[in-house]
């Protein structure tokens, strides 16, 4: 169960969507997903995308989160996969603001998140997503992670993408926060887990969480599920 405004939002998600299922074989429609990715702004590698978009296939979440969207490249094949299963609806947070991305960092992480152009990156995000005709499927909240985690109750997500601020202590905010709002035996992946500054929230799920087979220490992003 979540908040009443989202659990609301998601209700009426679901009262106008349930038609919506696609036909396309899934190999043709992730193929097509993945060579679509390249209008996003981001990190996302295809191998990442497709091992995120065969894990809603396998388990037809209800509920997905994103903390640290950017322009949507791992954002976009959530919620492509999620379309093609007919199965729920993901919330991508993010506050698209230069002080929430330098707080923590240094060096030339900072220089380089001083120069972006946030704003830029969420309108070409939220345009794609609209060309995409995906804009049904999705609903953003455009603020910190520490302001969106308080909109979630306990065990209300199946799988939560966890790509937000890498410094130190955010990072392990974000672990430690955002795993009390996912369900026993949901999925959490966590990016760049191979980053000096995300240690601590790496060593934390370790602690928490039973890391997925299909992960192993050491790789850029780990997938874990909750014990």
């Amino acid at each position: 169960m979540i908040k009443k405004s989202i659990m609301l939002s998601l209700l009426s998600f679901m009262s106008v969507s349930l038609t919506a299922q696609v036909s396309e074989p899934w190999s043709m429609y992730k193929s097509r997903t993945l060579a679509g990715m390249s209008r996003f702004d981001g990190w996302c590698t295809q191998e990442k995308a497709e091992r995120m978009m065969d894990l809603i296939l396998k388990t037809s979440p209800r509920l997905c989160v994103e903390v640290g969207v950017f322009g949507g490249s791992s954002f976009f094949p959530t919620v492509a996969a999620l379309e093609y299963t007919n199965s729920g609806i993901a919330y991508g947070v993010d506050p698209w603001e230069t002080k929430a991305c330098l707080q923590g960092n240094d060096g030339a992480n900072y220089d380089w998140w001083s120069h972006v152009d946030l704003e830029a990156i969420l309108q070409r995000f939220l345009k794609n997503m609209r060309d995409q005709n995906l804009t049904h499927r999705f609903r953003v909240l455009r603020m910190t992670s520490k302001e969106a985690v308080s909109y979630f109750v306990a065990d209300s997500i199946d799988i939560i993408c966890i790509d937000g601020n890498h410094a130190d202590e955010s990072a392990l905010f974000d672990a430690k926060n955002w795993l009390t709002k996912v369900r026993s035996g949901g999925y959490i992946w966590f990016d760049d887990a191979d980053w000096p500054t995300t240690k601590k929230a790496v060593a934390f799920l370790m602690e928490t969480c039973d890391l997925d087979p299909s992960s192993k220490m050491g790789d850029p992003y780990l997938l874990f599920r909750k014990r």
